[in-house]
């Protein structure tokens, strides 16, 4: 009897001694891992340049515009990462509204490798056409032009020709962003969402 409770007391403490061992290991390897919250890529909007932007002719003849998006990435963890694939919204704010419309997508499939404990910089150039602006305003932003009171092709030739100045008047964001990045010190992808508006005043 008392040989019995003896092995099942040693049985329990080395079940503990492995439960213990056992959590101890999955902490530190966690530690070590940049899918981790602490190790994660960061990446935020620093600015968007006006590439490219042809004269304006009222529609449906097309104008071509031409944004760079100019993101930071940040990636604090101790492996180099590979980036598979960026993708986010480009939303234009309807001036004096304080609200924004979805104008198109932008998707790359760059494969480029950051640093470990580096601050690089990755640019995105999203080319658009008043057409393709004009559907997307008809389309998935009906709702909100009619609650805004807005006009389909002033509204389009207001942005064409204003963001010409070159001061940015209206504000742009990249929104509901979501970069795809992949690492050896990692099993699978890992994922990055993102935003963010410029100018930022």
């Amino acid at each position: 009897m008392i040989f019995q409770r003896r092995f099942i007391m040693r049985k329990s403490w080395l079940m503990l001694l492995i439960m213990i061992f056992g959590i101890s290991g999955v902490m530190g390897c966690a530690g070590l891992s940049p899918i981790d919250d602490a190790g994660k890529p960061k990446i935020t909007l620093e600015r968007v340049e006006l590439s490219r932007l042809g004269p304006w002719v009222d529609l449906p003849a097309p104008v071509m515009m031409g944004l760079g998006f100019v993101f930071n990435v940040d990636n604090p963890s101790s492996y180099p990462i590979k980036l598979e694939n960026f993708k986010f919204s480009v939303l234009f704010e309807a001036p004096g509204k304080n609200e924004f419309m979805t104008i198109s997508t932008a998707t790359v499939y760059d494969q480029i490798y950051f640093a470990p404990k580096s601050v690089s910089q990755y640019r995105v150039v999203e080319f658009i056409d008043s057409g393709g602006v004009m559907r997307a305003l008809l389309i998935p932003n009906r709702p909100a032009l009619v609650r805004l009171n807005l006009e389909v092709n002033p509204l389009t030739k207001e942005w064409f020709t204003k963001i010409a100045t070159g001061d940015f008047p209206f504000k742009i964001k990249a929104g509901e962003g979501m970069a795809v990045f992949s690492s050896e010190g990692a099993k699978g992808d890992f994922f990055v969402p993102f935003e963010g508006t410029f100018p930022k005043k």
